[in-house]
């Protein structure tokens, strides 16, 4: 008897000495995570970008998040040195983001230390892509801008979210909740978090399952998020400007869009005076700059570059100045009012443009979301192009091949169901960024380190099942 209690106490020991090893490696990759990402700040130092002044300004057309964290450490550090302290928390965010990931994958993948650091990896990589690669020249956790915690936010959801997929614990739930709350606060791209929230609710209890009460309670939580979302623009607003009022400047970019697609002949769609002056000098001075999807190259590569080129030039070089200067003439000269009569003239366009012939309109949102497709794994180049088109077929293709070969389709399996995740969540940003702006990498590779990380997966078990056939 005191053999078998001796013999037990002794396997106890070993597993906690397992554990321990374990931990200590976890730290261990922790602390390279911080020293990576906090090379960063401390080499480049904080990095002020164009629509960097828009968010420390608190300007009307931003969202309510980023500019309050700005202002936190303002507040905090003074006028003079509160950059630094942004960045330095910016950078630590991403390394916990980088290190959350990698030690879930691990501890749902059999303790792989290999596919740990993988995960983290790629997160690095994405870094030193934008430091080294891009024409930007530094990476995005040292600029101030809304993806110095966009990223780390989006990769903190899509772990929360794969652990309540798997789990199906509260606490992830509520940690999804929270996430995609500060994230539909950070940019109105974010909304995508929501869409993949009630795209993944859906796939599980609806098409795998029918939990059709707990669908429907998920989409509840879902509707009340964007809900709460507007309410805290408002209270922000509010806070900030003394009125009760969502951010300006949300239709800019699908008027831009609907310019550039629209013909001469589209003036007769106008049955307002104004709204017709406007289109006429808007379309005019577009014609004569070379603004117009008529003047794109041929082929979707060069039609999405011109797309690319043309919308800025479009919506602040143009239509900016013909509203403002409108609404300054005829104005009460509060800016509050001229920014929320901005964006009447801006929907009242929309509602008249959106009856244009749609065959360019379709041509444009299709060519630009799968340059958003490139843009998300890779850069679009001819080379690129063919490689990004093969590496979705081979995710596809081990995908498919996983949940046949595990028989996992209605049942959440640690490999599918991130691989899922992933997936939809890129899917989802390219269709989001594909109608209302064009898809430049900036808004493309939120999901780029956690595609290659759920390719590596799928990899890692392909490699596991073909060992198991040679023995």
């Amino acid at each position: 008897m005191d053999r078998m209690i001796w013999i037990e106490r002794i396997k106890g020991y070993m597993k906690d000495k397992e554990k321990y090893k374990e931990k200590r490696w976890e730290a261990g990759l922790f602390a390279v995570c911080l020293c990576f990402y906090l090379f960063f700040p401390f080499y480049d130092g904080p990095v002020w970008c164009k629509d960097s002044m828009s968010y420390s300004s608190m300007d009307i057309t931003r969202e309510p998040l980023y500019p309050t964290w700005l202002w936190v450490f303002r507040t905090i550090f003074g006028e003079e040195g509160y950059l630094m302290p942004v960045v330095v928390m910016q950078s630590i965010l991403m390394a916990y983001a980088a290190w959350k990931l990698a030690v879930t994958i691990k501890r749902y993948k059999g303790d792989s230390r290999l596919l740990a650091v993988l995960a983290a990896g790629f997160q690095f990589c994405v870094v030193l892509l934008n430091r080294l690669v891009a024409n930007r020249g530094s990476s995005y956790t040292v600029s101030i801008m809304t993806e110095g915690l966009g990223f780390p936010l989006y990769v903190l959801f899509v772990v929360q979210l794969y652990c309540y997929v798997m789990k199906r614990k509260r606490r992830n739930l509520a940690g999804t909740a929270c996430l995609a709350f500060l994230l539909i606060n950070l940019r109105k791209q974010m909304l995508l978090t929501l869409c993949l929230m009630a795209a993944v609710f859906i796939l599980y209890y609806l098409i795998k399952k029918r939990e059709l009460k707990k669908l429907a309670g998920l989409l509840l939580l879902t509707a009340a998020l964007l809900f709460a979302g507007k309410m805290t623009d408002r209270l922000y607003n509010r806070c900030v400007r003394g009125e009760w009022m969502e951010h300006a400047g949300n239709s800019m970019g699908i008027l831009c869009t609907l310019i550039y697609t629209a013909e001469e002949d589209d003036r007769e769609l106008f049955q307002d005076g104004v709204l017709k002056e406007f289109y006429e000098e808007i379309r005019v001075r577009a014609d004569a700059e070379g603004l117009n999807m008529r003047y794109a190259p041929e082929g979707w590569t060069g039609l999405t570059t011109h797309y690319a080129d043309s919308y800025d030039a479009i919506g602040y070089g143009i239509v900016n100045p013909v509203f403002h200067d409108y609404i300054r003439e005829y104005g009460d000269g509060n800016p509050i009012h001229e920014a929320l009569q901005y964006d009447v003239y801006c929907s009242d366009m929309i509602k008249v443009l959106i009856r244009q012939e749609k065959g360019k309109l379709v041509w444009l949102v299709a060519a630009n979301i799968w340059k958003g497709f490139v843009n998300s794994v890779a850069r679009e180049n001819r080379f690129l192009n063919v490689y990004a088109l093969l590496v979705y077929l081979l995710y596809t293709g081990l995908y498919i091949a996983g949940v046949r070969r595990r028989r996992c389709w209605n049942r959440p399996d640690e490999t599918a169901a991130f691989a899922e995740i992933v997936l939809l969540g890129l899917a989802l940003n390219c269709g989001v960024v594909g109608v209302t702006i064009f898809t430049q990498p900036r808004y493309m590779i939120y999901s780029m380190g956690l595609f290659y990380c759920a390719l590596a997966v799928m990899l890692y078990d392909e490699a596991g099942n073909l060992r198991e056939k040679k023995r």
